[in-house]
């Protein structure tokens, strides 16, 4: 074999290259640039910012309600959760796919991902304390 590198050696390499540049825009949103009128870019880095807000409040919210729960209730969340992050992705993905490959799929995708978490940081909320 060549130095040459592989052609899927080298589209996988261009992938998380820019896998990596979208997180670290998603990473460093400024929250002036998330208004309206912004640039695409900008408000895909929104979304994503705002999802893995959601997300780490659903975690924090779904351990400490699992405290206030027996034992046999703790399962059936765990159970109900599990369910629910089973279908919230594929949901999400239908939900985007008309702009699929386009600049405003990520706005959608993750803004579908905050929305659904954010609802089920409300139906995780009515687990707590129940007996």
């Amino acid at each position: 074999m060549s130095g040459a590198l592989n052609p899927v050696v080298m589209a996988a390499i261009g992938m998380l290259a820019s896998a990596a540049g979208t997180a670290g825009a998603a990473d460093s949103a400024d929250p002036s640039q998330c208004k309206p009128g912004c640039l695409q870019q900008e408000m895909n880095a929104c979304a994503v910012r705002d999802f893995r807000a959601a997300d780490a409040k659903l975690n924090i919210r779904y351990v400490a309600v699992m405290e206030t729960l027996p034992a046999d209730r703790r399962v059936a969340l765990r159970s109900e959760q599990r369910e629910w992050l089973k279908r919230r992705d594929p949901r999400c993905k239908a939900e985007a796919l008309p702009s699929e490959g386009g600049s405003i799929w990520p706005l959608e995708f993750y803004g579908c991902l905050e929305k659904a978490t954010a609802d089920r940081i409300k139906a995780i909320n009515g687990w707590e304390g129940r007996k």
